[in-house]
């Protein structure tokens, strides 16, 4: 199996904010079921193709207790970019080949104890460079004749990751802790706000992105290569990242449709601070078919450690002092007759962290598509979506050619029994 540049923690998360869709009708109580999506996502130029199956299956056990479990498979290919900058004037950042296959799974339950909701769960995932294991429990707490709900969450990753610059598995931990509450305004409308606090320690760079150091030296036969990779990149290792999330759903009985809108605010101590804006439109157009146009935008600040480019030299990340003569010759610390009469400089040393990963920069995202659900039966939903989705640098640094555009689909069913 080649290597992939992008582990499933890295790309995960963008694909999944472009394929998870609310799909179901809201039913009185938990019913037995079976899912089947199929979800594509796949970006122009022959960049990153993904294609997910997945299998989720949900039966009642007995009035208060619920069993669920999920099995996903993904098989991810293409080319991503490697960090480093292209040739001066060549508008395409250098990318790397990847192939790579994720067998994902989770069991949970529901357990009901008058106004409390237990749910434990366990979840599973690996690549052949990504292993990850996780256990959470949530605790929902009904108030206000079941008009108000309490959510209270833990969960802790144990993660695994070797790749390029990491050979050897290293080791990751995300833990997150959840409040939220959602409250009945009405017989229409509801509102949710959840709070998330999440600490990662560990291996957190991307162990096939890397960086470009140059310094133009006074003789330029000391120059390193002023484009692509020359060394790997160095995130901190450890992120504290706050989250607010903020949603509205309101159904409007004169024209048969739903409105469900959100909006996030998130920021680490990276210095990423973010904002998303999702709306979607949940219209029944006839007695069996509903149609959901949508909209997301997201903008983010970039890193404090970002940047297309560092000034240093490969071979000398704790920097060094130099002497240019008038001959024409350089002269190093410990060369015989340093400094001799020269003019002195200075290399500087690498800085603490350092990334060229885009993903990391100042961005703009927009994803707009429409979802199409089709009650077949009472017991059978289908459902089709497609999402266009652009991301676009706001940095006038960073090139276009690293962002990509990509095109979403998704396809399944929901059966009762």
């Amino acid at each position: 199996m080649n290597e992939s540049p992008r582990s499933s923690a890295r790309w995960r998360p963008t694909v999944l904010a472009l394929l998870l869709v609310l799909l179901e009708p809201i039913r009185l109580r938990a019913e037995d079921r079976i899912d089947y999506r199929f979800e594509g996502y796949y970006e122009d130029g022959n960049r990153t193709d993904v294609t997910t199956t997945g299998v989720y299956v949900q039966t009642e056990l007995n009035p208060n207790l619920v069993l669920k479990g999920e099995f996903v498979y993904d098989s991810i290919s293409g080319a991503s970019p490697t960090g480093g900058p292209p040739p001066a004037g060549d508008p395409q950042v250098p990318l790397m080949q990847f192939d790579d296959r994720r067998y994902a799974g989770y069991v949970k339950m529901d357990i009901k104890q008058g106004r409390f909701t237990h749910q434990p769960q366990f979840a599973y995932s690996y690549e052949h460079d990504y292993k990850s294991a996780s256990v959470a429990w949530n605790e929902l707490i009904e108030f206000n004749q079941k008009n108000t709900v309490l959510a209270l969450g833990i969960s802790h990753n144990f993660d695994q990751v070797l790749g390029i610059y990491q050979p050897e598995f290293a080791d990751k931990g995300v833990t997150d802790f959840l409040i939220g509450i959602t409250q009945i305004l009405g017989p229409r409308t509801t509102l949710t706000a959840n709070l998330t606090l999440g600490y990662l320690d560990g291996y957190l760079s991307d162990p096939y992105k890397g960086v470009n150091f140059f310094y133009p030296f006074p003789d330029p036969s000391f120059d390193a290569l002023p484009y692509g990779v020359n060394a790997p990149e160095n995130r901190p290792s450890h992120r504290f990242r706050q989250v607010g999330w903020l949603g509205l759903n309101h159904y409007c009985k004169p024209v048969d449709g739903a409105l469900e809108a959100s909006f996030r605010l998130g920021h680490d101590d990276w210095d990423v601070t973010s904002q998303t804006v999702a709306v979607a439109w949940f219209q029944k157009v006839s007695k069996r078919f509903t149609a959901a146009p949508l909209f997301r935008f997201y903008h983010q600040s970039a890193a404090s450690f970002y940047a297309t480019r560092f000034v240093g030299d490969p071979t000398l990340p704790d920097g060094s002092l130099y002497s240019y003569l008038p001959d024409g010759t350089l002269l190093f610390p410990g060369d015989p007759g340093f400094p001799g009469d020269g003019v002195i400089g200075e290399v500087p040393a690498w800085p603490s962290h350092y990334s060229s990963d885009y993903r990391l920069s100042q961005l703009n995202t927009y994803t707009f598509g429409v979802q199409v659900n089709a009650q077949i039966t009472e017991k059978i939903l289908l459902t089709v979506s497609y999402k266009r989705y652009l991301m676009r640098g706001t940095d006038g640094v960073t090139l276009a050619s690293a962002y990509p555009d990509a095109n979403a689909i998704t396809a399944g069913f929901n059966l009762w029994f």
